[in-house]
C-alpha cells in the first residue's frame, strides 16, 4: 500500500549514521532536517504485517530485545526494494540502541542494496559502508566506497583526510597525499584551518617516496602553517640537506635558523660556527656560541667549542678596526666584489646600516665575481636582505630576494620570504585589546 513511512521519518531524524572513524563528526542540523522529511514508500502487506509489531516494540515500548526479535520476522517477509529500505532504517536505529554496530551496518548495507534510498543521504550510507570496510582493516574496499560517496557529492567528516589514510595504509604515497592537499583545500574553503599535523604527514609521505620536490614543497607548506622553531627548523636542515649547499649558502639558511631559535643540536651549532668561520666572521661566532651556552646545548667544557670560542674573541678587535678606510676603499673599486667582502664582514658585526650600504654599492657596480670566477651577485641580494630584516624593512628585503636568479639561492630566498611575510602579518595584526 502507499503510504508515507512516518516511522522511517522518525527513525531517521534520530538515527544519525554512527561512524567509527577517529575523524568523524556529526551530521549537522541540515541533513538532519532533511533526513527527516516524510518519503512515500510502498510497502508490501506482508512486510507491513511482520514490521508492526517491532515497531511496536521500539517506539512505543521501548523493548528492544522484542523489537530485534520481531525485526527477524520482518526481515523475512521482505520482498520489495522500499521493504529493503524500511527494514535497513529500522536495523540502524535498533543497533543504535542496543549498541550493536553490527545490525546498524546490516542495516546501512541494506538501505544502500535497496537502490532507493533518498539521493541525499545516499552517499551518507555510502560513506558508512566505507568507514566500516575500513576497520575491518578491508583498504582497498574502502577506499572504493570512499571514493564512490565523494564522487556522489559527499564532502564533510574529513573524508579527504579518511581516503588518505586508506592510500597510506597500501602504501600508496602519491594518493595519500593528494588526498591530504584535498583534506587542505577543503579546510580552507569552508574558513577553517587545516591541522598542522596534516603537513607533517604529507612530509613524512614525500620523504618514504624519496620525492624531493615533494619534501621541500609540503616543507615550506608546514612552516606557512606552523612557524615554531621546531618547524623551522626541520624546514631548514631538510634544504640544507638535499640541495648540496656550499658553506656561504648553508650560512644564510643557518642565520635564518638562529633568528628562529631552530638551532636544536650540538652539531648544528658546530656546523654554524665551521662556516662563519672564526678567522672570517669572528663576532658572529662568539654571538652564536654564546646562545648556545646559555641554552645549554653546547657546553663550554667542550674543547673544540672552547678553543673556536677563544680564538674567535681574540680576533674580534684586529677586525673591528679600520672599516672607514674599507668602506672606502671598496666603494671606489671598480668591481663589486671587493664591497660584497667588506659588507660581509659588517654584517657578521651587527653593523646592519652599513652593510646595507656595501651591498648596494656592490650591486650597483655589477661584476660581483669571486676568485675563482663565480657570479656572486645573489650572494649580494641575499645578504643585503638579511641586512634590511635586521634594519626591519621587510618589504625592501622581500623585494630584493625576489630578484635572486640561482636555483639554491632561489630556494634560500623562499624560507626567507616565508619568514618575512610572517613578520609582516604580526606587524599588520590588529594589538590586543588591554586587560
Amino acid at each position: 500500500m502507499n503510504r508515507i513511512s512516518k516511522f522511517a521519518a522518525a527513525f531517521m531524524l534520530g538515527a544519525v549514521v554512527v561512524v567509527p572513524s577517529a575523524y568523524a563528526q556529526k551530521d549537522d542540523k541540515k541533513k538532519k532536517e532533511e533526513a527527516a522529511k516524510p518519503v512515500k514508500r510502498t510497502l508490501s502487506k506482508a512486510f507491513e504485517s511482520a514490521y508492526r509489531p517491532a515497531v511496536e516494540a521500539l517506539v512505543k515500548k521501548k523493548d528492544f530485545a522484542a523489537a530485534n526479535t520481531a525485526f527477524a520476522a520482518a526481515e523475512a517477509a521482505i520482498s520489495t526494494p522500499d521493504d529493503r529500505h524500511e527494514a535497513g532504517i529500522f536495523a540502524i536505529s535498533l543497533g543504535r540502541e542496543l549498541k550493536d554496530v553490527s545490525l546498524q551496518r546490516k542495516g546501512v548495507d541494506m538501505v544502500v542494496a535497496s537502490g532507493v534510498a533518498d539521493p541525499k543521504m545516499l552517499p551518507v550510507y555510502i560513506l558508512q559502508q566505507g568507514l566500516y570496510l575500513y576497520q575491518d582493516k578491508d583498504y582497498p574496499a574502502a577506499e572504493k566506497k570512499l571514493l564512490e560517496a565523494y564522487n556522489s557529492g559527499y564532502r564533510g567528516n574529513s573524508i579527504e583526510l579518511q581516503l588518505s589514510n586508506t592510500y597510506r595504509l597500501q602504501n600508496n604515497y602519491p594518493e595519500a597525499i593528494n588526498w591530504l592537499q584535498k583534506a587542505i583545500d577543503a579546510a580552507k574553503a569552508s574558513g577553517g584551518k587545516a591541522e598542522t599535523q596534516w603537513y607533517a604527514q604529507a612530509v613524512s609521505y614525500a620523504t618514504r617516496l624519496k620525492d624531493n620536490g615533494k619534501i621541500l614543497y609540503w616543507g615550506r607548506e608546514m612552516l606557512k602553517a606552523d612557524p615554531r622553531a621546531e618547524t623551522f627548523h626541520d624546514a631548514i636542515f631538510q634544504y640544507q640537506r638535499i640541495a648540496d649547499l656550499d658553506s656561504q649558502e648553508s650560512l644564510s639558511l643557518l642565520r635564518l635558523a638562529r633568528r628562529n631559535s631552530a638551532l636544536l643540536f650540538e652539531h648544528e651549532y658546530k656546523q654554524y660556527v665551521e662556516y662563519a668561520d672564526a678567522r672570517r666572521y669572528p663576532a658572529e661566532v662568539v654571538a652564536v656560541l654564546d646562545e648556545g651556552f646559555a641554552k645549554g646545548t653546547i657546553s663550554k667544557n667542550n674543547l673544540t667549542f672552547s678553543e673556536i670560542y677563544n680564538s674567535a674573541k681574540a680576533r674580534i678587535p684586529e677586525l673591528s678596526v679600520g672599516w672607514d678606510a674599507d668602506e672606502k676603499s671598496a666603494k671606489a673599486d671598480a668591481k663589486g666584489f671587493a664591497a660584497l667582502l667588506v659588507g660581509d664582514n659588517l654584517l657578521s658585526f651587527g653593523q646592519f646600516a652599513r652593510a646595507k650600504g656595501l651591498y648596494e654599492a656592490a650591486l650597483a657596480k655589477g661584476n660581483i665575481i669571486d676568485r675563482d670566477g663565480v657570479n656572486q651577485t645573489d650572494r649580494a641580494l641575499t645578504n643585503l636582505a638579511i641586512a634590511k630584516v635586521n634594519l626591519g624593512d621587510y618589504a625592501g628585503a622581500k623585494a630584493d630576494l625576489a630578484q635572486i636568479s640561482g636555483e639554491k639561492r632561489k630556494g634560500i630566498a623562499e624560507y626567507w620570504t616565508i619568514y618575512i611575510d610572517q613578520q609582516m602579518a604580526k606587524a599588520a595584526a590588529p594589538a590586543a585589546p588591554a586587560a
